[in-house]
């Protein structure tokens, strides 16, 4: 084998790794780094890239060359010994080469890492767990009627002032001094009046304005607005007005069932909106009673999560939440709109990132104590499902999991959620006495609980 893997448990988590290399796989590391080192370097009387290994090797040196082959070549060693023991660290290696590099030998380095902990676990099996009643909030039906209501409207044209809730086609001109600003410029922009989509100043402009009529305003825009040329700028506008359009609602009835469903009457239409109602109902009651049979079973368990740990998944929470900021918004942007500093903000974030690792290692705890297991079979019908669901073909589907490494992880996750059904199942639902722990469903059918609510184990493929 080109590796060789000797594991040693020590205190606290932490593990060492002997590692030995064979002659063969050090030669085949070195060979490719006087191939790449042949590639970038010039030498009278050779043609680039085609520099023989020995006068390269006499070029910079066996030290230089054994150095540039570890830099390339001993973090790959080392994921290949993570993989062969099985182990899963939480933290950069404390690598040791041991002798350095002999001539023509194989070599053998060190590696102590922090693992992952495991949680100890109380009683899991048995709690009592709150769980709401499944209930559509009074109104809701009628709520989602006026949706699709409202999405079946249809614009028409009116002879009258414009109002509030009302369609209008405007055109405006933006003027600093006497430039032409084409940042606050338009021609023949619809926009409903009210929605919030224009400044406050126009729509209190438009609002009374009749088709053809034409106003001035003058707007002032924040020093640090991310428009440079409208930064600190007052810019004189001329609105015009070209048409004002009202929204026709249809009329709930028979045919508007007809027109915006599969149903033939209105009475169908509504009890098929209340059935989806109660299903989204129900999923949310379902995941509001996972997520409390979860942190039970955290209150009882031992767990200690290393900080090392917890400041990597706060760091990984910064990272997302820059990669999601509107473009032109960076960071320091962001932080001094929350008006919180980055220390500030790591430290707000920290007890939840902590408790959120404490879920994920009580239910690999339950994983491992009930004995779960993830076949590849259970992989690949998991991906051939997914396809399903995404329109897609599913051998494709799965040669993708596979390109992209993500084979693994995915089996990991499966394993999560299956230990999140044995604990569910084990669970003893009782009825929700505080109100501090009501599961409510807004408007958009949404799950809004009292309380913080973070990403529990298993939630997401």
């Amino acid at each position: 084998m080109p590796i060789d893997t000797e594991l040693t448990t020590l205190e606290d988590d932490r593990v060492r790794l002997d590692v030995s290399v064979s002659k063969d796989e050090v030669q085949k590391a070195v060979d490719s780094t006087l191939k790449q080192l042949a590639r970038d370097v010039r030498i009278p009387g050779f043609r680039p890239g085609k520099v023989p290994p020995t006068v390269v090797m006499n070029r910079f040196g066996r030290d230089v060359v054994v150095q540039e082959m570890l830099k390339n070549a001993i973090g790959g060693w080392y994921e290949s010994a993570v993989a062969d023991t099985g182990i899963r660290p939480i933290d950069d290696p404390e690598l040791d080469l041991e002798g350095g590099v002999p001539e023509d030998d194989g070599l053998t380095f060190t590696a102590t890492v922090q693992t992952r902990p495991k949680a100890t676990l109380g009683t899991w099996k048995g709690l009592d767990v709150g769980r709401n009643e499944v209930e559509v909030p009074e109104g809701q039906v009628d709520t989602e009627l006026a949706r699709l209501r409202d999405r079946a409207a249809r614009l028409t044209p009116v002879e009258r002032a414009a109002a509030a809730g009302d369609f209008v086609v405007i055109s405006f001109d933006g003027h600093i001094g006497t430039n032409r600003v084409a940042a606050a410029s338009a021609r023949d922009y619809m926009v409903e009046l009210g929605a919030g989509r224009l400044m406050s100043e126009f729509d209190e402009a438009l609002v009374g304005m009749s088709a053809g009529d034409e106003t001035k305003i003058s707007v002032e825009y924040a020093s640090d607005d991310n428009r440079p040329e409208l930064a600190g700028a007052t810019v004189d506008y001329t609105l015009t007005l070209a048409q004002v359009q009202e929204k026709q609602l249809p009329d709930l009835d028979d045919d508007f069932a007809q027109e915006i469903s599969e149903f033939d009457t209105l009475a169908e239409l509504q009890a098929d909106i209340e059935a989806k109602l109660t299903e989204r109902a129900e999923a949310i009651v379902d995941e509001a009673f996972r997520r409390r049979a979860i942190d039970a079973a955290v209150a009882g368990a031992t767990v200690d999560v290393p900080t090392v740990m917890t400041d990597r998944r706060i760091n990984s929470i910064l990272n997302q939440t820059a990669s999601q900021l509107p473009k032109g918004v960076s960071f320091e942007q962001y932080l001094e709109a929350t008006g919180r500093t980055l220390e500030e903000t790591v430290e707000g974030l920290r007890p939840d990132a902590e408790m959120a690792l404490k879920r994920e290692l009580v239910v690999e705890a339950i994983a491992e104590a009930e004995g779960v297991d993830i076949t590849n079979a259970d992989v690949e019908n998991q991906i051939r499902d997914d396809a399903v669901s995404m329109g897609r073909d599913a051998e494709t589907l799965i040669r993708e999991v596979n390109d992209n490494n993500a084979f693994e992880s995915l089996r990991d996750d499966l394993r999560m959620r299956r230990a999140v059904e044995a604990l569910v199942q084990a669970s003893n639902p009782v009825a929700v006495t505080d109100d501090d722990e009501a599961v409510k469903i807004s408007d958009d059918g949404q799950e809004n609980e009292a309380g913080e609510a973070n990403e529990s184990p298993g939630e997401s493929t």
